[in-house]
C-alpha cells in the first residue's frame, strides 16, 4: 500500500491561519490529484460526494481560527485513503473524511447530516460511538493493567464491546483506518503515549483486523505497535530479514509464477497464493515456540490449492523436484489432521536461495478451514473457549468486507440489482449482549436490557442481595436503570440490606435476566418457613383487603391442583419465594368467581341511558324468576363483576344488589328472607362498573395529575374526582371510576401505589 505521505507534498500538512494564497492554491491541487488517484484504485468512479466533502474540510481549514490538535484536511485523506486501498464505498471514503474534523469541532454533526445526507451522517455517528468507547478504553488504568498481563479473557470483552456499538459495519472499517493513522502519526508524541495507544492497538485493533481478515491493515498495525513498544527487537529482527517488504513481495511473485507453471506442465490446475511474514509475526513464533531466527523456515510461504487428495502428494513431489527440501520440515496433516480438523500438507524447502514454506492442500479442505476459521483464530490467539454469537458477528463482517474487495472487478457504476444485493448482505443477527465497565475498570457483558439490580448479581450474589443504590457515570439511578453498552456502574451496598420481594415482580421490572432472578428465589427459599408464611399471608390479606374482598371468602385449597401444591399454605410460600406471582394468584379467584382473564378486553362503552340505567341487561346482571325489573347496585358494599352477589326486594325501588357477604345483606334477609332472590352476573360484562377509589398520599404540586396519567394509560373512564387536603400535608382523594373487573381493578391500584408519595390506594367499600 502507498501511502498519501509518499504522494503529498510536505506544505500540504502545515495548513493554518496564516496560510498564504499560493499555498492554498497548491492544496487545492493536490487535493484534486489525490482524488484522481482514488478514482484509479476504484476504476474510475465519479467520488462526486468525496470531491464535495474533502473541498469542504479543506475550505474549513483555510477559514478557522480554532487551535486543534492536527491538521483535519490531512488526517481526513490519510483515513480515507486507507479505506479506498480496501475498496469502500464512496459513503464510507467521505464519513471517514469527515471524522477528525468533527471530533476537533471544527464541523458540527448536524451540518454533515444536511450537506452530505443521511447516509453519511449515520456511518460518522457510529464511528464517534465507537470513538467514546476508544477513549473510555485508553483512559481505564484498570484496563492498562489488562493490556500489560495480556488477561485475553478482558480483552476480548474489549473488542466484543466495540463490535457491539456498531449498527453499519463500514463504521468498524472507518475506526481501523482511524487508529492505523493515529499509529502513524505517533512519531512527535512522548514515550508514554505512544506505548499506551501502541498497546491499546497490539491487543484490541490489529487482532479485531485479524478476525476480519485485514492483513494488510493487520500487519502494519502489528509491525508499528511493536516498533514502539520494543524498538531494539524490532530493529534486530528487521536487520536480520536483511530485505524491505516490497523486496519479499516480489520474491513471493516469482516463486508463485514459477511453481504454476511446473504444475501446469504436469497438468495440474492450482490457485497459489502467497504471503511474506512480518516483523512482529516473526517476533511472535519465535517467542512462543522458542525459536531462533534461523529456525524459522516459513518467512515465505505460498498456499496451493488444488482438486484432488492425489494432486496434492503430486504437488509435494513437483515441489521437491524442483527445489530442495529442508530436512525434518515435513507435516502431513491430511493422514493424521490435527485435534480441530486441519488438514494440509506442510513442507519447507530452499527456493532462490532462501527459506519458504510451502502448504499444499484440496479446496474443499481450504473451505474447512475457512468455514472453522473463527476457532482458528481463537486457537491462533490462545483463547480457551469460543462465544459462537461473537464470532457468528465477525463472519457477517467479513462477507460484508469481502463485497468491499470483490468490487475490484465491477464496475464502479452500480445497477438496482447489485444495491439490493449489498443492503441484503448488511443484514445480519442483532448483538445480543451488552458491555459495560465496572467500578474498578472491568468489563462485563450482560445480557441487553439488563438492568443495574442485574449487573450487581453478575458481579456477586451478596453484592446483589445487600445492594440499596447505584451509580451509572457517577450519577445515581433507580434500581431499574437499563444498562447502556459503555457505561460504568458502581454498586452501593448495606451490610444489613436484605433482598425486596418488589424485585421479582417482573411488572415493576427491577430484574430481567433469569441468572439474578434464580439467586434471588434460592435466597428466598432459604428463609424460615413460618416467617415466609406469615410474610405471604399479609401480602395476600393486603392485596384481598385492597379489592375489598375479605379473606374468609377465599379457600386456598381451591387452588392447590392449579398451582401443584398440596396445601393452601404451600401457596403462601410459593408466593414469597417467587414460585406463584400474586397476580396469577389473584386471576385464579377471578376466574374462581366467574371472571375470565384470557379472554380479550372489552372496549368500554359510552355512559348509560339515563332511561336504561336501571334495566338488567345494563348491569349484565341474571336474577332467577324475574325479567324487565329495575334494579339498582347497593352503595354499602358496591360489587364489582366477579364478585358472588345475592338480590334484595325493596318496598320502591325494585331489587338491590350486594355482595353475598355484605353485612347489611346478610342482616336484611336473616329479617325477611322472603325478599331475598338469587343473582348473577352475565359471562361477559357488557360495561366498565363504577368503584370508588380512595387515596391517601403526601400533598404535592402535581400530585392529581400523576394519578389521573397513570388511570388514563390504563384506559379506564375516571367518572367523579373528590380531593381533600388536610392540614397536616396529607391529601385524601376519592376517585369514581369504570373498571372491567376484579383483575383491572387489581392492577389500577397496585400501580396507584407505586407513585411517588402515595400512602395507601384501596377500594371504598361503604358509600358516601
Amino acid at each position: 500500500m502507498v501511502t498519501v505521505r509518499e504522494q503529498l507534498p510536505g506544505h500540504f500538512n502545515e495548513l493554518s491561519e496564516e496560510t498564504t494564497v499560493e499555498h492554498a492554491e497548491q492544496a487545492r491541487q493536490d487535493v484534486a490529484e489525490w482524488l484522481n488517484r482514488v478514482r484509479g484504485i476504484l476504476d474510475g468512479a465519479a467520488l462526486k460526494r468525496l470531491e464535495e466533502v474533502a473541498n469542504y474540510i479543506l475550505q474549513k481549514e483555510l477559514e478557522t481560527t480554532v487551535n486543534h490538535r492536527s491538521n483535519t484536511l490531512y488526517a481526513g485523506i490519510e483515513m480515507a485513503d486507507i479505506l479506498a486501498h480496501l475498496h469502500a464505498d464512496e459513503d464510507t471514503l467521505s464519513a471517514a473524511f469527515l471524522y477528525r474534523s468533527i471530533r476537533e469541532g471544527l464541523v458540527s454533526i448536524d451540518e454533515v447530516r444536511g450537506l452530505f445526507g443521511e447516509a453519511v451522517f449515520a456511518l460518522v455517528k457510529g464511528t464517534l460511538a465507537m470513538g467514546r468507547l476508544s477513549d473510555l478504553i485508553e483512559k481505564n488504568k484498570r484496563l492498562e493493567d489488562h493490556f500489560n498481563n495480556n488477561q485475553r479473557e478482558h480483552l476480548t470483552g474489549i473488542y466484543k464491546m466495540l463490535i457491539s456499538v456498531t449498527e453499519d459495519v463500514r463504521v468498524v472499517l472507518i475506526k481501523l483506518a482511524e487508529r492505523t493513522y493515529a499509529l502513524r502519526e505517533l512519531t512527535h508524541s512522548s514515550k508514554e503515549r505512544q506505548e499506551r495507544v501502541a498497546r491499546e492497538i497490539l491487543t484490541i485493533y490489529a487482532p479485531l483486523a485479524h478476525r476480519l481478515g485485514i492483513a494488510q491493515l493487520k500487519w502494519e498495525l502489528e509491525d508499528l505497535a511493536f516498533r514502539y513498544l520494543a524498538p531494539d527487537r524490532y530493529k534486530e529482527i528487521a536487520t536480520l530479514l536483511n530485505e524491505k517488504r516490497l523486496e519479499r513481495e516480489q520474491y513471493i511473485q516469482f516463486v508463485i509464477d514459477k511453481l504454476k507453471n511446473e504444475l501446469a506442465e504436469h497438468n495440474i490446475e492450482a490457485e497459489i497464493n502467497g504471503r511474506v511474514k512480518h516483523i512482529y509475526s516473526i517476533y511472535r513464533k519465535m517467542k512462543s515456540k522458542n525459536l531462533s531466527f534461523d529456525q524459522l523456515y516459513d518467512i515465505r510461504a505460498l498456499r496451493v490449492l488444488v482438486k484432488t487428495v492425489p494432486e496434492c502428494y503430486h504437488s509435494l513431489g513437483i515441489v521437491h523436484q524442483i527445489w530442495r527440501h529442508i530436512p525434518h520440515q515435513f507435516d502431513d496433516y491430511i493422514t493424521n489432521p490435527k485435534a480441530n480438523g486441519y488438514r494440509s500438507l506442510h513442507t519447507a524447502v530452499i527456493a532462490e536461495n532462501k527459506s519458504l514454506e510451502v502448504q499444499i492442500r484440496t479446496k474443499s479442505m481450504h473451505e474447512e478451514a475457512e468455514l472453522g476459521v473463527c476457532s482458528h483464530f481463537n486457537y491462533k490467539e490462545g483463547a480457551k473457549a469460543t462465544d459462537h454469537s461473537f464470532n457468528h458477528r465477525l463472519h457477517s463482517l467479513r462477507s460484508v468486507l469481502e463485497h468491499y474487495q470483490e468490487r475490484t472487478d465491477a464496475s464502479a457504476h452500480k445497477d438496482d440489482k447489485d444495491g439490493e444485493d449489498f443492503e441484503q448482505i448488511q443484514e445480519f443477527e442483532d448483538f445480543e449482549k451488552i458491555y459495560v465497565f465496572s467500578r474498578d475498570g472491568d468489563i462485563k457483558e450482560l445480557p441487553r436490557g439488563s438492568t443495574v439490580l442485574d449487573f450487581a448479581y453478575h458481579v456477586h450474589t451478596e453484592v446483589g442481595n445487600k445492594c440499596y443504590a447505584a451509580r451509572v457515570n457517577q450519577r445515581y439511578v433507580p434500581l431499574t436503570y437499563t444498562l447502556k453498552t459503555g457505561e460504568q456502574v458502581e454498586i452501593l451496598t448495606k451490610k444489613d440490606r436484605e433482598p425486596n420481594r418488589d424485585w421479582l415482580v417482573n411488572s415493576l421490572g427491577y430484574i430481567k435476566t433469569g441468572r439474578a432472578r434464580d439467586k434471588l428465589r434460592h435466597w428466598f427459599r432459604q428463609q424460615d418457613r413460618s416467617k415466609n408464611l406469615e410474610v405471604g399471608r399479609e401480602l395476600l390479606n393486603k392485596e384481598l383487603a385492597r379489592l375489598a374482598i375479605h379473606p374468609k371468602s377465599i379457600d386456598l385449597s381451591d387452588y392447590c391442583n392449579h398451582f401443584n401444591v398440596k396445601q393452601g399454605e404451600d401457596i403462601l410460600i410459593a408466593l414469597v419465594n417467587g414460585d406463584v406471582s400474586l397476580h396469577a394468584l389473584i386471576n385464579q379467584v377471578n376466574r374462581h368467581m366467574h371472571l375470565d382473564q384470557d379472554e380479550p378486553e372489552l372496549v368500554l362503552k359510552p355512559t348509560l341511558n339515563p332511561r336504561a340505567s336501571h334495566t338488567l341487561s345494563a348491569h349484565g346482571i341474571l336474577i332467577d324468576g324475574l325479567d324487565n325489573v329495575e334494579l339498582h347496585i347497593a352503595q354499602c358494599c358496591q360489587p364489582v363483576h366477579g364478585e358472588s352477589i345475592g338480590g334484595y326486594i325493596t318496598l320502591n325501588r325494585g331489587v338491590s344488589i350486594h355482595k353475598v357477604i355484605c353485612q347489611d345483606y346478610v342482616r336484611m334477609i336473616g329479617q325477611e328472607p322472603e325478599r331475598a332472590v338469587e343473582a348473577d352476573w352475565e359471562m361477559q360484562p357488557t360495561r366498565g362498573q363504577s368503584v370508588q377509589i380512595v387515596v391517601e398520599a403526601y400533598d404535592r404540586r402535581g400530585l392529581l395529575k400523576d394519578l389521573t396519567q397513570v388511570i388514563f394509560s390504563d384506559q379506564i373512564n375516571i367518572r367523579q374526582v373528590n380531593t381533600i387536603s388536610e392540614a397536616d400535608g396529607i391529601a385524601n382523594m376519592k376517585l369514581l371510576s369504570e373498571v372491567k373487573g376484579l383483575a383491572q381493578l387489581s392492577k389500577l391500584l397496585a400501580r396507584l401505589e407505586q407513585q411517588p408519595g402515595i400512602i395507601s390506594a384501596r377500594r371504598l367499600v361503604q358509600g358516601n
